[in-house]
């Protein structure tokens, strides 16, 4: 069954640093953004300061070109970092399997083509629960969405499937093939353990359900699938939520195995 959009629930952080970027955005690019739909952890309640960017799909009415170079400056002077990427209503009709590259920001780089990234199936389920904020004079107006496209459940199965398969497999082994010269005492940093034990888990719950979910969530239904990792798990999430912990090559190496379960899933499917 299809979700139904939940009320905006924006962290108030969230909605002030959206509030202000969407101002200044329409005074730097008049009537370039209809409207600004919020995705990502801001949207499902995972989002924690100091920790996660903020993601926005941009709904444009023109080719955002001529503005790009004004808009950069603007994402890289973003904080926190509000990435996303810039569409046009017809190309969220299309779906990302028909359009090959936008503008889209990362860590707070504008690319004005770019592949990959945010043109992705997940991208297009998250937009059937998202937030959206639209431009009223000097306010930003808040309210949910419920852009729905016919493929995305499939797509986002696929998509997740594929990614674990094509990307996270070579990951495993290129982490695996780093830490081969290291003791299990050596330190490591958090993100990379965080990185490799939430990110698979949560395309292994999109594979299977067709819904997108936050790492948290991802994390607890992950726990009681591989007890075994439960207490990593735990700590890769309070770490993310910002209880800082301390991480060691041998957790590393257990997040990799956590990733081949992972692939292994994606190879039986």
């Amino acid at each position: 069954m299809d979700r139904q959009p939940p009320m905006p629930e924006l962290p108030p952080a969230v909605a002030q640093a959206l509030t202000r970027f969407l101002l200044e955005q329409r005074r730097l690019a008049p009537g370039l953004v209809s409207r600004a739909i919020v995705t990502g952890s801001a949207s499902t309640g995972d989002w924690h300061d100091g920790v996660s960017d903020i993601d926005v799909v941009f709904v444009v009415n023109r080719d955002p070109s001529p503005e790009l170079e004004a808009l950069g400056r603007l994402h890289a002077e973003s904080d926190p970092h509000i990435d996303g990427v810039y569409l046009t209503e017809s190309e969220l009709a299309r779906g990302p399997d028909a359009v090959l590259t936008a503008p889209q920001v990362v860590d707070g780089v504008l690319v004005s083509a770019m592949p990959g990234g945010q043109l992705s199936w997940a991208t297009w389920r998250e937009l059937e629960s998202g937030v959206q904020g639209i431009v009223d004079g000097g306010d930003v107006i808040w309210s949910p969405t419920s852009d729905r496209h016919p493929d995305s459940q499939t797509g986002v199965r696929e998509y997740s499937r594929a990614n674990l398969l094509d990307y996270w497999r070579q990951i495993g082994d290129g982490a695996e093939a780093e830490l081969a010269p290291r003791s299990d005492d050596d330190p490591v940093r958090n993100e990379t353990v965080r990185w490799i034990a939430l990110g698979p888990i949560r395309l292994v719950a999109s594979m299977e359900t067709g819904e997108v979910v936050s790492k948290s969530e991802a994390a607890a239904v992950a726990a009681a699938r591989w007890p075994e990792h439960a207490e990593l798990l735990d700590r890769a999430a309070r770490d993310r939520a910002g209880d800082r912990q301390t991480f060691t090559t041998g957790d590393a190496r257990q997040a990799i195995r956590l990733l081949r379960e992972c692939v292994a899933l994606a190879e039986q499917s």
